[in-house]
This record gives C-alpha cells, structure tokens and sequence, in this order.
C-alpha cells in the first residue's frame, strides 16, 4: 500500500469518540453542586453539562443522592488526607504546622468548589452530610484538635489559646477565601485557583496561623 493511500485511510478513519470517566462525571456534578446546592442541581443540567443522556448518567450513578453523597464523600476525604498527613509528618511543631497549612491550601486551590460545596452543606446540614460524613467530619476536627493540644503539651503551641476556638478559626481562615472565590477575586484581581494566588495564600496563611498559635514565649 502506498504511503498517500494509507494517509487516505487514516483521513478517512472514524474518529474514536473519547470516554467519559466517572472521575469526570463527579468533577462536574461538585461544580454543579457548588454553584446551585444539592437541590437547585438536576441529572438533566449534569447530562447537559457532560455530554451523555440523562439514561447513560443513571449507567454510572443510581440517583442523585448516591452522586451528592459520592461527591462529598471525596471532598470530604481528601481534606481529612491533607490534614491527617500533615499531622503525622515529621519534623517540629512549627514545621508541622506550616505543612498543615499548606497541605490544605493546596488541596483547596487545586480542587475548585471543594470549599464553597462543604461550606454549602455544612450550613444546610443536609440528610447526607447527617447520615454519612458528619462522623467523618468529626474526625477530621478531632484529629486537628489533638495536634493542637499536642503542641500545646510540647510548649510549641502558645498553652493560654482555647483549642477548640483555634480549629475554628483556622477553618475560616483555610476555606473561606475559597468558598467565597468570586468576591476574592473582584477584590484582588486573581483566580483563587490560579497558581500565584495559591502561592501568595500559602505564605499569607503561614503568617497568619503561626501568629494565631505558636508560643512566641518558646521562641518556636
């Protein structure tokens, strides 16, 4: 066969048409979710959105609330990931502190909507958060807490702070430039989720945490 008719062949081939992967298909529905809540969303806006019949989104999820329940699962999950990580790393107080810190920007700026989702269900504590992750939850605030009076035993961690009022501070301070990202970025003129506001966030929220936390008596 000659070169210009296998070219003709080739042309002439039919494009293989690219497979949505569910990981896709949960991507998409946390930025449905995010932007209209769990009850402003439908499987017909999500079809739309991926490009597949409604019948062929029921193929990969049985309903909406095993999707929303999926959706937040993963979200869910990979904060409590960063945190426990970040918690059980090596190094001082401060150095785990700051990976901490880190550890969670990173996963908030990388993931858009993960924060603005999880602050949505969190204030309408739904049936899926109350059923499946509020324990989960629970354990992600219960493991930052005892890192926090861990550093507090050492001496690293500044003993006259109210633990539990410095977890919910630092979950402000983590999610809410995040779940409010159209407001950050009218304000600074830079995508929350783009690579130099990360960056910037990062630094920023080391500042501020280790200010909020450590103690300066300990020279930590």
């Amino acid at each position: 066969m000659s070169r210009s008719e296998t070219g003709a062949r080739a042309k002439a081939a039919p494009k293989k048409k690219k497979r949505l992967r569910k990981e896709d298909i949960i991507v998409e529905a946390t930025r449905l979710f995010a932007e209209r809540g769990y009850e402003g969303a439908s499987m017909g806006d999500l079809a739309d959105r991926v490009g597949l019949r409604k019948a062929s989104l029921f193929h990969h999820f049985a309903s909406k609330d095993v999707l929303y329940a999926t959706v937040l699962a993963e979200l869910v999950e990979a904060v409590k990931k960063a945190v426990f990580e970040a918690a059980s790393a090596e190094g001082s107080f401060a150095e785990r502190l700051d990976g901490l810190s880190d550890a969670l920007t990173v996963t908030l700026a990388s993931t858009p909507h993960i924060a603005r989702l999880l602050v949505r269900e969190a204030l309408d504590w739904g049936p899926v958060m109350r059923a499946h992750l509020g324990a989960t939850l629970e354990e992600v605030l219960g493991a930052a807490l005892a890192f926090a009076k861990a550093g507090q035993k050492d001496g690293a961690l500044n003993p006259d702070v109210d633990a539990k009022q410095l977890i919910i501070s630092l979950v402000g301070v983590h999610f809410m430039p995040f779940a409010i990202g159209e407001i950050v970025e009218r304000f600074t003129g830079a995508s929350p989720f783009s690579q130099p506001f990360m960056e910037a966030r990062k630094k920023a929220v080391r500042e501020q945490v280790r200010l909020m936390a450590l103690n300066r008596k300990k020279g930590r």
